[in-house]
């Protein structure tokens, strides 16, 4: 069971991340109304750095929760 909390927690905080990254990356230039597709595309799928961050909130995720205390 805690495994299945550890995903949940990990895919949580690379949700919020990948959020806050792209919001922080993809602000509109002065006069810009849209961004298109490929600039989205280009900062997550395409980009090796983003896979590996989703890998290590899972792994964080999953220690975070190993190491919660637990009744005995």
């Amino acid at each position: 069971m805690w495994v299945v909390k550890g995903v949940l927690l990990g895919l949580g905080l690379f949700f919020v991340g990948s959020l806050i990254y792209l919001a922080s990356k993809l602000r509109p230039f002065e006069g810009s109304k849209a961004t298109g597709i490929s600039a989205i595309t280009a900062l997550t799928v395409y980009n090796p750095f983003f896979w590996i961050g989703l890998a290590g909130c899972l792994l964080i995720g999953c220690a975070v929760v190993g190491f919660w205390p637990a009744k005995a």
